[in-house]
């Protein structure tokens, strides 16, 4: 396996929790009437959406900043935490990023051909 710069993952894990963000909001609007807006459970129920919008979009901002923070040298295997993942989109996205990686960097001349 493969490493990955830390400052890659974690614009990549930024970008994922932007997402998450977005979706969250999105949810909100689905959810938010005004004829319903008298009973408490409901509304206890759209506050916490928009918390957790706000609480996503706080994340991604943060691990954004610590990405940009991280030294150049620094890498990371994710081939081990990639196990953990069970939603395979999710998984593919990182993975890619573990694989664009690995294309940035093969700088050998080395040429494979697949018949």
């Amino acid at each position: 396996m493969t490493s990955l710069p830390v400052s890659s993952l974690l614009q990549i894990l930024a970008e994922e929790l932007r997402s998450l963000a977005v979706t969250a909001e999105e949810m909100h609007h689905l959810v938010c009437h005004e004829h319903l807006s008298r009973d408490p459970s409901y509304i206890r129920a759209v506050q916490k959406i928009d918390h957790t919008t706000q609480v996503l979009d706080n994340l991604s901002n943060f691990v954004s900043a610590v990405g940009e923070q991280t030294g150049e040298g620094w890498s990371i295997t994710i081939g081990p935490a990639l196990e953990t993942i069970r939603l395979s989109e999710l998984k593919q996205r990182l993975h890619k990023a573990e694989i664009d990686d690995v294309a940035a960097n093969d700088d050998d001349g080395d040429l494979e051909l697949f018949g």
